[in-house]
This record gives structure tokens, C-alpha cells and sequence, in this order.
């Protein structure tokens, strides 16, 4: 592994076709998927991005033929604690594993939350296998939220990382979601299409654009399945996959997930006794598996917190 000073060689990236002006931190943004824009300019500043063997700034215009290197200090690469927690595992290969996701449990270490995780559960998993080669640190290909469950898919290897990667950025993937909202939406089927990000005035916010000075395009297709005096079933289809996407576009038509503390007020006819968080679930995934080509679909039903919520509201 190449090193300069403390650092080491994490990736590599030679550029092939750019839009003129791209920055070097908005083309690893689109890049790297699993890494925030605050990090990538982070580590810009901290000189351990380079570019054709130097380091770069955030506002370099990237160039087709660049050569960009992405470092890591020495401890940073096998930093990630083992949490011996069970997974629920739904398929596996050498090169990749599908795990359906328990709600409460982030998906990687951050912002407080260093050791109870998916990745750090990841990482004993594969420990007890005897599996000390497969990605660990920086594995993910995609996220749901903490507090969402269900289906995931995370790369064994680089070759499968990249190439799903694709897949997600290239938007080739099928994701399908099903949420419990307040209410009954007035149209059965339809299209959500709006501009949504953080608010550069306050960037704890995760807001919908209407008039689209911020943010990029969510996309999500959403048919009633059944509604009840209360709530409604309905599944989601993301064409795209912004953050918080389903919560904020069913938010923005009046029907907000039941349970989601951070886009509603609590409900004094809500009883978090049976859902403690909101009701959010990845059902199915689909996707083309790197090493056969077959297209591969997971999916797990709907899980037992939201049921009760339906089965009480019959």
C-alpha cells in the first residue's frame, strides 16, 4: 500500500468523462456515495486528497485524465469496533451480503455512535467467519435511516463495491419502501417530484425547495395499499435516493409517516408503546449481482411494530 508521511493509499480514482467545471469536492460527492460532502471537503483540507500527485482544494476543476488519490492516517483503517450483535441475514456470497436491517441500529459509526452499528456488526461477523480480507470501513453502497429497517446490500470486495456503486448512481436499482402515513391520501397513485437537501441558511435542516435554490431532484412513485380510520399503507418506489426522501415528500403532501418525531408533531392519539419509531420499512431491493449478472430482487415483509400498528387500527 502506497504511503506518504502517515498516510496511506485508501482509493484511487482515474477520471474519465467530466462536465466542464465540476469541482473536485461535487465530483466525489457523486462519486463516492457512502461519504458525506462535509467530509470530503474535510479531508481536502486536511491534504489528504491528491491530484496527479500533489494535494488538491476543494474548487479544483476536474479534468478527464486526473488521477485522484484519497488518503487515510495510520489507525484509521482498522479503527472499527466488532459488536457481537445477530444479524439477520438473507443472502451471501464471497462478495457481498444482504442483511435485513433492524430499526433502532445506524448503519455506520458517527456523531456520537462509534461501536453499535451495522458496520461494527459487520465487522465481527465476518471475524468469527474467519473473513479478515472483506471491506469493512467504507463498505456501504447506500443507507437507510437509523430508524428504518429493512433490506440492505453491502460489498465483500472492491470489485463488487464499484460495481454497485454504479448500479445506485447509474440508478438501475429498484427500491421499494412501505411506510405507515396519517390520513388517507387523496390521490391512490402518484408521482413526488421536488427539489430537497439541506437549507444552506440552517444546515440541520432537510427541507423541500419549492422554488429549488437548493437541494437536488427526489423522485418517488407511491400507490395506497390500504388505509385504515387513521392510517394508511403505502408503497414507495424511489426512482432516486435523497436523504429522508419518502418522510419529506409524504410530509409535503399533508400525509406525514406516523411515528417520525423530526418531520411531526406527536399525535396526543398516538401510542408510541407499539411503534417507538417511525414507520419505515425497506421491503424489497433489486439489483444485478456483480460476479453472475443475474438480477438479483430480496425482499422480508412488513415487520411486526408495524403490523401491530395496522392490526390496532382495524
Amino acid at each position: 500500500m502506497e504511503e506518504k508521511g502517515n498516510l496511506q493509499l485508501h482509493e484511487s480514482i482515474k477520471v474519465e468523462n467530466i462536465h466542464p467545471s465540476t469541482r473536485l469536492d461535487q465530483y466525489l460527492g457523486n462519486r463516492m456515495r457512502n461519504k458525506s460532502r462535509n467530509m470530503i471537503q474535510r479531508k481536502i483540507k486536511e491534504q489528504k486528497v491528491w491530484v496527479n500527485g500533489k494535494p488538491s482544494r476543494s474548487n479544483y476543476k476536474v479534468k478527464p485524465g486526473d488521477l485522484i488519490e484519497w488518503y487515510e492516517s495510520y489507525g484509521k483503517m482498522n479503527d472499527i469496533t466488532p459488536l457481537a450483535v445477530e444479524l439477520d441475514v438473507v443472502y451471501e456470497t464471497d462478495e457481498l451480503i444482504v442483511i435485513n436491517k433492524k430499526a433502532g441500529m445506524p448503519m455506520h459509526p458517527g456523531l456520537g455512535n462509534y461501536d453499535n452499528t451495522l458496520v461494527n456488526a459487520l465487522k465481527y461477523y465476518y471475524e468469527q467467519k474467519g473473513e479478515h480480507d472483506n471491506l469493512v470501513k467504507d463498505c456501504l453502497v447506500h443507507r437507510i435511516d437509523k430508524n428504518t429497517s429493512g433490506i440492505v446490500v453491502v460489498p465483500k470486495t472492491k470489485e463488487a463495491f464499484h460495481a454497485l456503486e454504479i448500479q445506485f448512481q447509474q440508478k438501475t436499482t429498484e427500491r421499494v419502501y412501505l411506510a405507515i402515513v396519517w390520513g388517507i391520501p387523496i390521490q391512490h397513485v402518484a408521482t413526488l417530484r421536488h427539489f430537497m437537501g439541506r437549507n444552506p441558511l440552517n444546515q440541520r435542516s432537510i427541507e423541500i425547495s419549492e422554488d429549488r435554490r437548493f437541494g437536488k431532484l427526489g423522485v418517488t412513485h407511491y400507490e395506497l395499499v390500504e388505509h385504515h380510520k387513521k392510517y394508511s399503507l403505502v408503497r414507495c418506489v424511489l426512482e432516486t435516493g435523497r436523504t429522508h426522501q419518502i418522510r419529506l415528500h409524504m410530509k409535503h403532501i399533508g400525509h406525514p409517516l406516523v411515528g417520525d418525531s423530526r418531520y411531526f408533531i406527536k399525535r396526543p392519539d398516538f401510542d408510541n408503546s407499539i411503534l417507538e419509531r417511525h414507520a419505515l420499512h425497506a421491503h424489497m431491493l433489486g439489483f444485478e449481482e456483480p460476479s453472475t449478472g443475474l438480477w438479483k430482487v430480496f425482499s422480508t415483509p412488513i415487520p411486526e411494530d408495524m403490523q401491530g400498528l395496522l392490526n390496532l387500527s382495524e
